[in-house]
């Protein structure tokens, strides 16, 4: 896009806003929703409870205004009495010769607008960012798209977006500072789409971030985080409301401090892959062989160096990792191979952590796939550290609110779904097994503590009610599609939630992170028969429900039982196969 054309387009796309967007108050910028007649203005929490005197400024074509029945001339002051969430106070303003009525109410959640059309690639926009504690927000031109797998299907209501903030006179890569996080042109707004809590993925990676311990190479690189920092938010799209989000860094190479690749010379040095999908290569059980100059491999995506930038891709050390782990996969001796090896190629102690934190929020869409690897840099040690990215499907609930409920999402399930070949053989060996259960009952009294990690839970339900984003979220999105139609009530799903945790705790307390001789091990947990797609060891019609859900562009947890027929495909065969399989077991009855 030319310098002068992008220029033209954000003036245009900041005179799209209306009169009503004009609105200040105390210096603080109204944003309106045209949805529900709100304006939405995001301040201190501090003023909350309390009555809040005002500076109010509006758009000259507004000829009258008032509040709760007060005329309030611009520039002059009114007092809001008694500042609480979801409290609003009655608007009438008079445009074109005509009365227009709606409400302001106010939160301390940041206020984040986006103006423009969207897609499934970077169109131009305007990200205004309205935060509590600043009297400005500056109108910022940037590129964004809906992101997303499964979320990004055309039936979805409630998109993720990807942000590139750019100059708007030449286009190139802006940078800005958020919440008091990195200083970036990047950002992400996660949906929380499907999730009935709205902040699973949030509180989670913050969860991660205060257990974890840091990456082997950050002793003298204190600004490397080995996960995604993010503030939750409430966005208007296009001057109507969309609800909360998480607006979030993205993991790359700055977020976790990885070495530069040398342009000068052609070195790759710092290195970075993401888990995207879950497949027998990603849980590095079964990898199909790679095909040279391809960014993707069967589920592994190619992040840093983006091969498009440099011309060339690297997978050196992920698929050194690999291999390692195909032949603990296949050795008579894993054991002792696993014992030998696994520090060389992955950092034990993040894996550790990892192993620990999954296992407490039964994170199943992130044993093996949305895990990110990264080396610091292959020219040196090549040691692998993962982090977590996507941690909806948690704390009880499934990856698509059709299959919620499900016997497989029950806290006393065991952790035989961990396919991921690294995580279980350190878990299967007694000197790294019994350091990770030390480090269990070392956290167990502290972040781990039941009582806290429920309040950890609580207290984000607690602000989104008590800022009132909470039932602007469930008005807005209850029974929509995106929820398969359910109602949305957060204070109810906290408290499933609270069950939830206190029973998988004490699980775990009791039947996983135990101390056990190596020669003693568990029983192998049974057999799924054939045709147990969604796990609950019955094959039924919730089975058949489960593939139509994955075929229609769902996301596969079902570690390879999708594929019914066994022809490394699933499609409608496998429904075919599946319902065969039911009606010979009800024949035969």
């Amino acid at each position: 896009m030319g310098n002068k054309l992008l220029l033209v387009f954000t003036l245009m796309l900041t005179g799209l806003l209306s009169w009503g967007q004009s609105l200040n108050i105390g210096g603080h910028r109204a944003v309106y929703d045209s949805r529900d007649s709100i304006w939405l203005c995001s301040v201190p929490q501090s003023l909350f409870g309390n009555n809040f005197t005002a500076v109010i400024t509006y758009d000259n074509t507004v000829t009258g205004f008032t509040i709760d029945g007060t005329a309030v001339a611009s520039g002059s002051t009114f007092t809001f009495v008694g500042i609480e969430g979801g409290k609003n106070y009655a608007v009438t303003a008079h445009v074109d010769n005509a009365d227009i009525t709606g409400d302001i109410t106010f939160t301390w959640l940041p206020v984040v607008e986006l103006n423009g059309e969207f897609g499934k690639e970077y169109q131009y926009g305007i990200v205004t960012v309205n935060e509590p504690d600043s009297a400005f927000a500056e109108p910022l031109t940037a590129r964004l798209k809906w992101r997303g797998s499964t979320t990004n299907s055309n039936s979805k209501n409630k998109r993720n977006y990807r942000i590139k903030f750019v100059n708007p006179e030449d286009s190139t890569k802006e940078n800005h500072r958020f919440f008091g996080l990195r200083n970036d042109n990047c950002w992400i707004l996660d949906a929380g789409q499907s999730d009935f809590l709205r902040i699973r993925n949030r509180v989670n990676t913050d969860l991660w971030l205060d257990m974890s311990r840091r990456p082997w190479y950050t002793d003298t690189l204190p600004n490397a985080h080995n996960g995604s920092r993010g503030q939750v938010v409430e966005v208007i799209l296009n001057g109507e409301y969309v609800g909360i989000y998480n607006m979030c860094e993205p993991i790359d190479r700055k977020q976790l401090k990885l070495k530069r690749y040398d342009e000068e010379n052609g070195v790759v040095h710092g290195a970075l892959w993401n888990a995207f999908e879950w497949s027998r290569t990603v849980t590095m059980s079964d990898p199909l062989d790679r095909k040279p100059g391809k960014r993707e491999w069967d589920g592994f995506e190619v992040k840093y160096p983006d091969p498009d930038e440099i011309g060339l891709v690297n997978w050196d050390a992920l698929d050194k990792a690999v291999m390692f782990a195909k032949r603990v996969s296949k050795s008579t001796n894993s054991r002792q191979l696993t014992v030998d090896s696994l520090g060389y190629y992955f950092d034990v102690p993040v894996m550790q952590d990892y192993y620990i934190f999954i296992a407490t929020i039964q994170a199943l869409d992130n044993e093996s796939a949305n895990i990110y690897y990264s080396t610091y840099d292959t020219q040196g040690n090549q040691r692998l550290t993962m982090t977590p990215w996507d941690l909806d499907a948690s704390l009880g609930q499934s990856y698509s609110p059709y299959l919620n409920g499900q016997p497989n999402l029950a806290p006393e399930r065991d952790m035989s779904w961990v396919s991921n070949v690294p995580l279980y053989s350190m878990w299967d060996v007694k000197v790294l097994r019994d350091p990770t259960v030390d480090r269990y009952y070392q956290l167990r009294e502290t972040l781990l503590n039941t009582d806290n990690l429920v309040n950890r839970y609580r207290s984000a339900v607690n602000e989104l009610e008590d800022c009132g984003a909470a039932a602007r979220e469930e008005q807005r999105w209850s029974r929509d599609s995106d929820l398969a139609n359910k109602v949305l009530d957060l204070s109810t799903e906290m408290d499933k939630v609270e069950n939830w945790i206190r029973r998988r705790m004490n699980y775990l307390d009791e039947f996983v992170f135990i101390y056990r001789d190596d020669d003693v091990l568990p029983p192998p947990p049974p057999e799924y028969p054939k045709g147990d797609v969604n796990g609950d060891y019955e094959v039924n019609i919730t089975d058949v429900n489960a593939l139509i859900e994955i075929i229609l562009g769902g996301e596969d947890l079902s570690e390879g039982r999708s594929d019914v027929n066994e022809d490394h495909e699933v499609n409608i065969s496998d429904i075919n196969a599946d319902i065969d399989i039911i009606f010979n077991k009800t024949s035969n009855k």
